[in-house]
């Protein structure tokens, strides 16, 4: 069949064509070819009939390959629902050849097929959007869904005509003050009315002050409303002249802000509490541990004393009952060391100064380097950042972690730790959520231990939680927690990953500098 035979074939929708506003294209469903345009089409877009006669024109020359897929799914969605006509949804459309998009309003519906000859065809229906500024919703959908949200959340508007001292409100505003609306306005006096004694004056100060002249209005403050209910309210607002520079109008927005900030309050009460019980917790532990020191070191002296002055005398099950006892004796002071330390971390009243952690791991090197003979641990290092943080808890930090890639080593073999520090990119800032204009650290430390289950990544550095029995691996279970607890301090992170029997690695990220 010729162009010239289905052109004749279109005629059943000539009407579809008939003049009147907006400029119309019918396109064919599988491949959105056109196959007619209106008069308005042609002078808008560049596109005339007998340019679509001569040669094969598609509608997606119009428009980008994004808004290619999204209008093959609005007209889908026509044609899945029967009788369907979609709302207008705006598009951004380019004149044949041209490179400037404009935006319009589109509206696509279906035409029925003549004869299974042609395929699924739609009349599309362009609006040119005639605003001066760029169109705030893709859909006329979404545009009544923004104004659904901003009912949900007690919002309104208001203009006040200074000249005659009348104020109209939306409905929302209404709303929001508890009062019956007013069809004829309301005056200053009648608006200011509702304001907090407490606020009024200051409010009253900051609206005179953008009417003569200073910026705009944005303010937050309390009213008391018709039905004697006080809410706080924010407002944005602007001035209106004339061309002498004179107020003439007032208007701006209300929003309805009371349920947000007493969420806000609560909240910070909330977390004030929380401060001040860790706090007394960590005062208690303090307390308690140094106060159980004495008892301990006496059961501790009295032990020794025992052993050796009866060593001839206690034997068999004296001596297994006492050598137990010098050992559990000696398990408590580890533990009540580790708590006060644990205790002491926030609470330090140590100075926060440069660090250079390449020195801090030759010092617990040094400190280890008996257990490290012995084990025939291999450590390597990169060079390690200067950093500001306390000394004493950074060289605690690494002794912690060193140490247990020593102890959980597997049987027969020697340990090997490696330690690798890079400066953190932005994607990994933004996934801790961390400052993006700071420089930050990340060590990695390894080792080829037993490892653990990576269930158990997160459980690892709460207090006393541990893997394993005493008899395997002898501790208090706190090292780790001590570790987190250090980081927080310095408002840095830690956490670990690992494969069981393959090693595991403990990655500290922490500020170059703390403030």
């Amino acid at each position: 069949m010729t162009k010239t035979a289905f052109k004749q074939d279109l005629s059943f929708i000539s009407h579809i064509m008939a003049s009147g506003p907006g400029l119309v294209a019918i396109v064919r469903e599988d491949d959105l070819k056109i196959v007619f345009v209106n008069n308005l089409f042609e002078s808008e877009l560049g596109c005339s009939n007998n340019d679509i006669n001569d040669q094969d024109v598609y509608f997606s020359c119009f428009i980008d390959e994004y808004q290619q897929d999204r209008l093959k799914y609005h007209m889908k969605s026509v044609k899945d629902v029967h009788n369907k006509s979609t709302a207008y949804i705006i598009y951004n459309i380019k004149a044949r050849g041209g490179d400037e998009f404009k935006s319009y309003y589109l509206f696509t519906s279906l035409i029925p097929d003549i004869d299974g000859k042609y395929g699924n065809l739609y009349k599309i229906l362009l609006l040119p959007d005639l605003s001066q500024w760029s169109m705030p919703f893709t859909s006329f959908e979404t545009r009544e869904l923004f104004l659904e949200h901003f009912e949900s959340e007690d919002f309104g508007t208001f203009e006040w005509l200074v000249d005659v001292d009348k104020s109209y409100w939306s409905e929302g505003v209404y709303k929001i003050y508890e009062v019956e609306s007013t069809p004829n306005g309301v005056s200053k006096f009648f608006a200011s009315a509702f304001v907090h004694p407490e606020d009024k004056e200051w409010v009253s100060a900051a609206t005179d002050n953008v009417i003569s002249g200073a910026g705009t209005l944005d303010i937050e403050f309390r009213i008391i409303t018709g039905k004697n209910n006080i809410k706080r309210i924010h407002s944005l607002a602007k001035v209106v002249r004339d061309k002498d520079g004179k107020a003439i109008k007032f208007l701006g927005s209300l929003r309805d802000v009371t349920r947000q900030r007493n969420i806000e309050n609560d909240l910070k009460k909330k977390v004030e509490e929380l401060f001040e019980s860790n706090k007394e917790l960590e005062e208690f532990a303090y307390v308690a541990s140094h106060d159980m020191q004495e008892p301990l070191r006496k059961i501790t002296t009295f032990s020794s004393r025992l052993m050796e002055k009866y060593k001839d005398v206690l034997t068999g099950d004296g001596a297994m009952y006492l050598s137990r006892m010098t050992a559990s004796a000696e398990n408590m002071r580890v533990l009540i060391n580790d708590l006060l330390e644990f205790s002491r971390i926030a609470s330090t009243q140590q100075p926060f100064s440069e660090v250079d952690l390449n020195m801090v791991l030759r010092q617990v090197k040094t400190d280890l380097e008996l257990v490290i003979e012995e084990s025939a641990t291999e450590i390597t290092s990169d060079n390690l950042p200067v950093v500001e943080a306390v000394a004493s808890q950074m060289k605690q930090l690494f002794t912690n972690i060193l140490s247990n890639a020593i102890k959980f080593r597997n049987v027969g073999i020697a340990p090997i730790i490696t330690i690798h520090a890079s400066a953190i990119d932005i994607a990994t800032k933004l996934k801790y959520e961390l400052h993006k204009d700071k420089t930050y650290y990340k060590i990695v430390i390894s080792d080829n231990g037993i490892g653990f289950e990576e269930e158990y990544s997160l459980r690892i550095f709460n207090v006393f939680q541990r893997l394993h029995g005493k008899s395997e691996y002898p501790g208090s279970g706190i090292g780790l927690a001590i570790c987190k607890k250090i980081l927080e301090h310095h408002n840095g992170i830690i956490y670990a990953e690992s494969v069981y029997g393959k090693g595991a690695k403990f990655i500290f990220i922490i500020p170059e500098n703390r403030s």
